[in-house]
């Protein structure tokens, strides 16, 4: 029991026991701020470090990801239990889509955070593909050899194939512009 449980014990008038109270939590109540600011600062500092630390990885390119990283790592409930992770069994995951947890197990906000950057592959501590590299790429996106522009033929032809793609079958153009505008052919009078 606390000091303030012990004082409604007692066999003292209401009035008594309300004083008491209030001297009581007079004197508690600063060293109660005190401890909170002492608190959020260590835990700023804290959440500066991993984000340095973040930054040094790779994320440095990122940095709207770093501040949304901030924000939650620095919200009141970012600790606080946020999703109940299931087991594999009873996910139905098995083989290479299992994670080899055997029971439920609850995570915070922050927490899933830390453990996705923490599986991110890596190499020395930095981030095996950056993010520049992903927007740059390896590829040369059907561009030309010469480093100009496609011809207004070579997009059409580019964006006939990405339909086709897109739909899992060749698209014939003619017969799709037919029955869009609903033209019928037109044969020769006579007999």
């Amino acid at each position: 029991m606390g000091y303030i449980e012990d004082i409604q014990e007692m066999d003292l008038a209401d009035d008594v026991k309300q004083q008491l109270i209030q001297a009581h939590q007079k004197e508690i109540d600063p060293i109660r701020d005190e401890n909170r600011t002492l608190s959020a600062a260590t835990r700023k500092e804290q959440v500066e470090r991993e984000i340095s630390t973040l930054s040094g990885m790779g994320f440095e390119d990122a940095p709207g990801l770093l501040a949304w990283v901030r924000r939650i790592y620095l919200s009141s409930d970012a600790e606080a239990p946020g999703a109940v992770l299931l087991a594999d069994n009873e996910l139905g995951l098995s083989g290479d889509q299992a994670t080899g947890a055997t029971g439920r197990e609850e995570v915070s906000v922050a927490g899933a955070i830390r453990k996705f950057i923490e599986l991110m592959p890596k190499d020395d501590g930095k981030l095996k593909l950056t993010f520049a590299q992903q927007i740059t790429g390896e590829g040369d996106h059907d561009r030309p050899d010469d480093g100009g522009e496609l011809s207004e033929e070579e997009r059409q032809t580019e964006r006939r194939e990405r339909a086709n793609r897109l739909s899992g079958r060749p698209i014939n153009r003619d017969e799709v512009r037919g029955k869009r505008y609903r033209t019928a052919s037109i044969s020769g009078g006579g007999e």
